[in-house]
């Protein structure tokens, strides 16, 4: 695993110095791997994995290519494969780029918001925005705009947000 930590290292142009900053570890630390004189452990591994977007097959076994897909071509292929909406290919870009601790917080209000959902008899399959006037948010102020304005009760959605009367299908004329 040395040669590969080294080969990307150079790959990257950085110092042993620079490289081990980037993933709180010392220069000679990184040297020590290079060299094979020690192995890096289980964490150090992931931690070059997440910060240099470095394959886990490719560091550990040198199979594959070195660097993982871009997420930006990693999305497209997902939005080609489920045909997703601009506006959907967005939301996962967005949710995938935040840091861990935010992911959780967004996930536990949509887990909130579909529980809302599934006791409700709203009709979701049409969107309430179209995807055009999708708002620009920074990471905090979308979740906390997110919080505030979700019903907390199936009686507040429903006030909210009234059922609409299903058209009738008889001709008046």
């Amino acid at each position: 695993m040395g040669y590969r930590i080294r080969k990307l290292r150079k790959t990257l142009d950085l110092t042993q110095k620079e490289f081990g900053r980037r993933i709180g570890i010392k220069g000679n630390t990184v040297a020590q791997y290079e060299l094979g004189r020690s192995n890096p452990v289980d964490s150090v591994v992931s931690l070059i994995i997440r910060e240099y977007n470095v394959s886990e097959e490719w560091l550990r076994n040198g199979e594959g290519e070195m660097f993982r897909p871009a997420p930006s071509s990693a999305l497209e292929q997902l939005a080609k494969d489920y045909n997703l909406s601009n506006a959907a290919s967005k939301i996962i870009e967005k949710f995938v780029t935040l840091k861990p601790e935010k992911r959780k917080e967004l996930l536990d209000l949509f887990l909130e918001i579909a529980k809302v959902l599934e006791e409700s008899d709203i009709d979701t399959s049409t969107p309430a925005i179209p995807e055009n006037q999708f708002p620009n948010f920074s990471q905090d102020s979308l979740i906390e705009t997110i919080r505030q304005n979700v019903p907390k009760t199936p009686e507040e959605l429903e006030k909210r947000f009234p059922p609409i009367e299903p058209r009738s299908n008889t001709n008046t004329g």
